[in-house]
């Protein structure tokens, strides 16, 4: 451990007395956390004399200086472990301030992490969106949800809406003009609810059209560890019909037929995916919305039947694309942040 993380453990422990800590009893705290015992004193040295800590005959409290260096480390850690940092060009921009600022909590949902033709996904995406490529192959998941209690932050559960969503997410990337690093996210090339204000509200606001609400009859029914899920989606949007069975009982190892060799292989590519991008070729915006939530705690699991029709007769069907896992999760809470835009540069 640095000296740097060991004057960070000593103002976090001094934050949590309330009346100060003798010395004897920090450096307590400090040897239980396996802090050396001659840096940790070196340290203390150094935020003493800098006013960070205030010393007394009889104990050690943060000053007022040391509150502030503490919350300014906090918020650079939080930087450092963002999965979607702020860009320089970014900008907010929600179409109802703190409406579209919402959490909910996805109750039951399977993840069908479908392989498909790169070239067969990138006619489906608009521009400057281009298809992801791990293990030699674009992705899309199918995502069938049971979410509850959806609602603008700081409005009680009593006043969420709870519905069923199915959405199409491929993992694409992006990179802004003179940027270095490429942004990765999620684009839904698909989506279908069956809660008709949900979706006449998603299909006005800005922040929820990365989804372009489809109307669907659909139903996910839990019988033990089995789970049963279905979707009939009305006539104007043909082609998305799915039925499922899941054993949810956890498989250690993926399917043979998979091209991950693990669960936390996988993870990375397709499990930590925070950002949704949604595209105004028109206007020349490229909207963001990143989702903060809970860890997936996904699982393998085996579909006894399954048959998604748009991977059978739709623009990625007739071979274009292969079934490659499944994932079950449950309990996972959500929580939308402001939606953000950045410029884009016209198509040529």
């Amino acid at each position: 451990m640095t000296v740097d993380e060991t004057r960070l453990a000593i103002l976090g422990a001094l934050a949590t007395a309330r009346a100060g800590l003798a010395r004897d009893e920090l450096f307590e705290m400090l040897a239980h956390a396996a802090l050396d015992r001659g840096r940790s004193e070196a340290a203390l040295r150094e935020l003493c004399s800098r006013g960070l800590v205030a010393q007394s005959r009889d104990s050690l409290a943060l000053t007022s200086s040391g509150t502030d260096e503490l919350l300014a480390a906090h918020e650079a850690i939080e930087a450092a472990l963002d999965p979607s940092p702020r860009g320089a060009a970014d900008e907010d921009c929600p179409s109802v301030p703190g409406l579209t600022t919402v959490q909910t909590r996805w109750i039951d949902a399977v993840s069908l992490n479908y392989a498909v033709d790169p070239r067969a996904l990138a006619a489906l995406l608009p521009a400057p969106l281009e298809p992801e490529i791990h293990k030699g192959s674009a992705w899309v998941q199918v995502l069938m949800s049971s979410l509850r209690d959806m609602r603008p932050q700081g409005i009680a559960s009593l006043f969420g809406v709870c519905f069923y969503q199915i959405s199409y997410r491929a993992a694409v990337r992006y990179r802004s003009a003179g940027a270095e690093r490429w942004r990765r996210g999620g684009y839904f090339v698909r989506s279908e609810t069956n809660h008709p204000i949900m979706r006449a509200v998603g299909n006005r606001l800005i922040e929820f059209k990365f989804h372009a609400f489809g109307a669907a009859d659909m139903m996910m029914l839990r019988d033990g560890d089995r789970l049963t899920i279905g979707v009939d989606p009305s006539a104007e949007r043909a082609g998305g019909s799915v039925v499922g069975i899941f054993d949810t009982r956890a498989v250690s190892v993926p399917p043979g037929e998979s091209v991950w060799s693990s669960l936390e292989e996988l993870e990375e590519p397709l499990v930590e995916c925070h950002d949704a991008f949604g595209v105004d070729a028109d206007r020349g915006y490229m909207y963001i919305l990143t989702i903060d939530r809970e860890p997936w705690n996904a699982r393998f699991v085996r579909p006894e039947e399954l048959y998604v029709e748009y991977f059978d007769t739709g623009p990625l069907g007739r071979g274009r694309a292969r079934l490659d896992s499944v994932l079950h999760i449950s309990d996972c809470a959500y929580r939308w942040r402001p939606l953000r835009r950045e410029r884009i540069e016209a198509r040529p």
